[in-house]
C-alpha cells in the first residue's frame, strides 16, 4: 500500500536515464496499434457502433483493445490500455483515459507513464491540458538523473522554447531507498532538464529534522551555482568556514516560473569566516558568454577588516600592514565590430589592485605561487588569420613591489606566410612605446636609498644587499662599486628606481623552405632589425642598434619497422622506430648591451636554454651577438592503438655548441634530454634531464621527472623529483614529491602527499586525507603541515561531497599553503 508523500523505490517516478529505465508493464511503446480513434467516425467495438466525435488535431490516440463508451457530454472514456500521442512529441501511457472535449483534456489512470524525450515520468494519475500542450500529475515520485524527486502536484509546461517542470512542496534526495537519510524540501521546486533545479524557500532535512534554511536556491547542475561552504582550520586562519553562494543575474523575468530567461551574468557572493582574521565579504561576476570566462570574463571584489594582519605564514616580521585588506579586479574582453572587416577586434582589460604586498600570501595562496605580482594592462587588439594589431598600456596600480609600466605601446605582429607569392616566407615584429619601470616603494624607502650612502664592503650595505631580488641585487651591487660621481652610476641607479624612456623595434625575417633529394629538410633564414632609444630618463643619450641575422635549420627522417612484436602489458601492438636528426645554426650580429643602458624587457633567471630565433627571443633590451649550432635528434617509437598510431615513446637529445656566446664564455652548454613514455592510460613517466658532458657545460645539472601509475583501481601513486645543483642564480635542490591513494574497501580510501628537500632534509609538506563513502554523500577530512624553516603552519579541511550531484558538494580543498 502507497502512502503519500513516501519515498519508495517502485515504479513512481520518472527518470531521465532511458538506456537503463524499465518500459510499462503492458509493453505499451512497442505493442500493434489495434485500435486507432483519428478525426474519423470511431470503429465498432464489440457489435457497438460508438458515436462519430471530431477528434482533436492535437492527439492522436491508440486504444489498444478495450472498451470505448461516453458521449460529447460526460466525455469519451477509453478502456484501455491506451496511448495518447500529443502534437509536441509527449507519448503518453495508461491503464485507462478519460477524453474531455469540452474542458479539453486528457485524464489518465492507473500505471501512467509519459515519456517526453529521454525523460520518462511515472505515476497513477494524469491530467493532459492538449491545448496548452501541459501536463498536471498528482502524487507523482519523479527522479532526474542523479537526483529524486517526489511532489504533491507537478506541472509540466513549455517557458522560452524548453520543457520545465514545476512541484509544489517538493521534497529532492539522491538516496533511492524507502527512507533517504538526508532530502531537500522546498515551497515550489523548478526543474530544467539537463541543466539546473531551482528552489523558493528552501529546507534542508536530516531525516525528519529540519537543520538549514535558505530562501532560494539556483542548483544547476553543473556546479557554478548554488550553496557551497569549506569548513577547516589553519594556523594563520584558525578555524574558518567559507561560503559561496552563486545565483544568475540578466536576462528577462519569466512569467511562468519566475526565472530570468537568458541570464548571462554568474554572481557568486562571499561570506567567509577566520577565527584569527574575521569575517570577510565579496563578489565575482562573471560573464557566461565569454569562452574563457574565469580568465577574462568579469570583475572581483572582497574586502577583509583584518585582526591580525602582522599575522605570517613565513615566520619572517612583516612590520606594519594596515588591517584594511581588499582586491579589486576586473578581467574583461569586450568583442568589437566593424562592417567590411572578418578581423576579430576585441577590447581588454586586466586590472587589480591590491590592499597590500601580503594579501594574496594570506587569502590566495595558489596565485600568490604562481603570480605574486599581478599586471595592470588596457588594450585593443585586432587579429585575423596573418596578424595581430595591439595598442595596450600597462599601469602601476600596486606601488608595493616592481612593476614596468607602457604609456602605451602599439605593436604589431606579422605570421609566417608567403611573401608576395613567392615560396620565401615572411614573418616580422614591430612596436613603439613608452616604457618605463619602477622600484617598489618600500624597496626605495629602506633599501636602496640607505644602501646608496654606505661603503659598498660594509656589513650593514652587504645586509641590504641581501634583502634585494636577484635583478635589483645586481644591479646595486654594480652600482655601489662605481664611483660616486660616475656617469655609470648614476645610469645604474636610475635604472634601479625610475627608468623611463621611448623604444621603437622592428624584426624582420625571411626563410626558404625546401627539400633535397627527397629526404633532407633544408631551410635558410636571413632578416635584420633595428632598434631605438630615446627619451631616456638620466645622464644616458639616445642610441640606436642595428642586427643582422643569419641561419639554416635543417633535418633528416628515418625510419625503421621493428615488426609486429605484441606485448599486451606494455601495450605495445607493432613498433616502428622514426629518428630525426636536426641542426639550427644561428648568428646574431648587433651592438651589444651595456651595463648603463635601460632593460625593461631582459633576460631572466632559467634553467632551460634560450630561443636561438631572433624573433622568439624577448629580452629586445638585452639583444646581443651570438654564433650558435644547436645539434640534436628526435627518436619516435610509434605502436597502433585503436585503429591508429599512438606515439609510445618520444626522446629529443641536443646540445648547443657555442662560437659566440652571448651570455659568458661557455664553448657548449648542457646535452639536454626530453623524454616521455605514456605505454597505458594509467602509466606515464616524463623526465628532464641536462649536464655538463664537453668542458664544463653550462656548469650546473638538472633532472625533472614526474610519473604516474595506477597499477590497480585500489592504488594510485604519483611521483615527482627535481634535482639542480652548481645554477649560477637559482638555489640548489633535491626535492621529492610523492602523492599516493589507496581504496581501502567499497567505503573507505587513504591520501597522502610529501615533499621533501633533501639538499637540507626538511619535510616541506605533509598531506594525509580519509575518505568515507557513504552512499550518497563521501566525507572527508583533511590534515597538512607545512615547514617553513623559519615557522610550521598546520590546517585542516572538512568535506563533504554529495557524489551524485557535484552542484551540491563541498569543495575539498586542503592547503596549507
Amino acid at each position: 500500500m502507497l502512502k503519500s508523500g513516501a519515498w519508495l523505490s517502485t515504479p513512481l517516478f520518472f527518470l531521465l536515464v532511458p538506456a537503463s529505465v524499465a518500459e510499462p508493464s503492458h509493453d505499451a511503446r512497442t505493442a500493434p496499434e489495434v485500435d486507432v480513434i483519428s478525426p474519423v467516425p470511431a470503429p465498432e467495438i464489440d457489435g457497438v457502433q460508438s458515436a462519430a466525435f471530431q477528434m482533436p488535431e492535437e492527439l492522436r490516440i491508440n486504444n489498444q483493445g478495450g472498451r470505448i463508451d461516453g458521449d460529447i457530454d460526460s466525455g469519451l472514456r477509453l478502456g484501455g490500455p491506451v496511448k495518447i500521442e500529443g502534437d509536441n512529441g509527449l507519448e503518453m501511457f495508461a491503464d485507462t483515459a478519460e477524453l474531455d472535449l469540452k474542458a479539453k483534456t486528457v485524464t489518465l489512470r492507473g500505471n501512467v507513464t509519459i515519456y517526453q524525450g529521454n525523460l520518462m515520468q511515472r505515476g497513477e494519475l494524469a491530467v493532459y491540458h492538449y491545448d496548452q500542450g501541459r501536463l498536471d500529475s498528482t502524487g507523482l515520485r519523479a527522479s532526474l538523473d542523479p537526483v529524486l524527486l517526489e511532489s504533491g502536484k507537478f506541472t509540466a509546461m513549455e517557458s522560452g522554447g524548453r520543457r520545465v517542470l514545476i512541484g509544489e512542496n517538493a521534497g529532492i534526495t539522491t538516496q533511492d531507498v524507502e527512507e533517504p537519510d538526508f532530502w531537500l524540501r522546498a515551497s515550489q521546486t523548478t526543474v530544467y532538464p539537463g541543466d539546473k533545479i531551482v528552489f523558493n524557500n528552501l529546507r534542508l532535512y536530516a531525516f525528519d529534522t529540519p537543520v538549514f534554511w535558505l530562501p532560494y536556491l539556483a542548483q544547476p547542475l553543473d556546479g557554478e551555482l548554488g550553496y557551497h561552504f569549506a569548513p577547516g582550520a589553519r594556523s594563520n586562519w584558525g578555524p574558518f568556514l567559507l561560503n559561496t553562494y552563486g545565483i544568475m543575474l540578466g536576462g528577462e523575468a519569466d512569467p511562468v516560473t519566475g526565472e530570468n530567461r537568458d541570464a548571462w551574468l554568474l554572481s557568486r557572493w562571499h561570506l567567509d569566516i577566520r577565527g584569527k582574521r574575521g569575517i570577510a565579504t565579496g563578489v565575482d561576476l562573471l560573464d557566461t558568454r565569454m569562452e574563457n570566462r574565469d580568465e577574462i570574463g568579469g570583475l572581483s571584489l572582497y574586502y577583509l577588516n583584518d585582526l591580525d594582519p602582522q599575522q605570517s605564514r613565513s615566520g619572517v616580521s612583516r612590520g606594519f600592514v594596515n588591517e584594511d585588506r581588499y582586491k579589486v579586479e576586473l578581467k574583461h574582453r569586450h568583442a568589437l565590430e566593424f562592417a567590411g572587416t572578418e578581423a576579430d577586434w576585441w577590447l581588454d582589460a586586466n586590472l587589480t589592485w591590491l590592499s597590500d604586498t601580503y594579501y594574496l600570501e594570506d587569502f590566495e595562496m595558489d596565485r600568490y605561487r604562481t603570480d605574486p605580482s599581478p599586471d595592470n594592462t588596457l588594450g585593443i587588439y585586432r587579429r585575423d588569420d596573418a596578424s595581430l594589431l595591439s595598442l595596450f598600456a600597462r599601469f602601476r596600480v600596486n606601488d608595493f613591489y616592481r612593476a614596468d609600466t607602457r604609456y602605451p605601446e602599439l605593436a604589431y605582429d606579422r605570421a609566417r606566410a608567403p611573401f608576395f607569392g613567392l615560396p620565401v616566407l615572411h614573418e616580422g615584429r614591430t612596436s613603439l612605446g613608452y616604457i618605463g619601470e619602477k622600484a617598489a616603494d618600500v624597496t626605495r624607502g629602506s633599501i636602496i636609498n640607505p644602501l646608496l650612502a654606505l661603503p659598498p664592503n660594509s656589513p650593514q650595505a652587504q645586509r641590504l644587499l641581501r634583502q634585494l631580488g636577484g635583478y635589483e641585487r645586481r644591479l646595486a651591487e654594480r652600482m655601489i662599486a662605481l664611483p660616486p660621481d660616475s656617469r655609470q652610476r648614476e645610469a645604474i641607479r636610475t635604472q634601479l628606481l625610475d627608468s623611463s624612456y621611448a623604444r621603437f623595434d622592428t624584426w624582420q625575417e625571411w626563410s626558404l623552405p625546401m627539400t633535397l633529394g627527397g629526404f633532407l629538410s633544408l631551410t635558410p633564414e636571413a632578416g635584420f632589425g633595428y632598434t631605438r632609444h630615446g627619451a631616456i630618463d638620466g645622464p644616458e643619450d639616445g642610441f640606436g642598434n642595428t642586427s643582422l641575422h643569419f641561419g639554416i635549420e635543417s633535418s633528416l627522417k628515418f625510419s625503421r619497422d621493428l615488426g609486429d612484436y605484441r606485448n599486451e602489458a606494455l601495450g605495445i601492438d607493432g613498433l616502428l622506430h622514426v629518428i630525426q636528426p636536426y641542426g639550427n645554426w644561428s648568428v646574431v650580429s648587433t651592438d651589444d648591451y651595456a651595463p648603463g643602458d635601460p632593460a625593461v624587457d631582459r633576460l631572466t633567471p632559467t634553467t632551460r636554454p634560450r630561443p636561438i630565433d631572433p624573433l622568439r627571443f624577448t629580452a629586445i633590451d638585452e639583444m646581443q651577438s651570438w654564433n650558435v649550432l644547436r645539434l640534436g635528434a628526435r627518436n619516435r617509437l610509434l605502436t597502433r592503438r585503436d585503429g591508429q598510431s599512438l606515439e609510445w615513446l618520444f626522446l629529443d637529445s641536443y646540445i648547443d655548441t657555442f662560437i659566440d656566446d652571448p651570455e659568458g664564455n661557455r664553448e657548449f652548454s648542457n646535452l639536454y634530454n626530453d623524454a616521455r613514455w605514456q605505454p597505458l592510460p594509467w602509466l606515464a613517466l616524463n623526465v628532464e634531464t641536462q649536464f655538463p658532458v664537453v668542458s664544463g657545460g653550462s656548469g650546473f645539472s638538472e633532472i625533472a621527472t614526474s610519473f604516474n601509475y595506477m597499477p590497480t583501481d585500489d592504488f594510485e601513486m604519483r611521483f615527482g623529483y627535481r634535482w639542480l645543483n652548481g645554477h649560477p642564480v637559482l638555489v640548489d635542490s633535491s626535492l621529492i614529491d610523492l602523492g599516493t591513494y589507496i581504496r581501502l574497501s567499497e567505503n573507505w580510501g587513504i591520501g597522502t602527499r610529501h615533499q621533501l628537500e633533501l639538499d637540507d632534509s626538511t619535510l616541506e609538506y605533509q598531506q594525509y586525507t580519509l575518505h568515507r563513502d557513504m552512499g550518497s554523500w563521501v566525507a572527508g577530512v583533511g590534515l597538512s603541515s607545512r615547514d617553513n624553516r623559519l615557522d610550521k603552519e598546520y590546517g585542516v579541511v572538512f568535506s563533504l561531497t554529495l557524489k551524485e550531484f557535484p552542484s551540491v558538494s563541498l569543495p575539498f580543498e586542503l592547503d596549507a599553503q
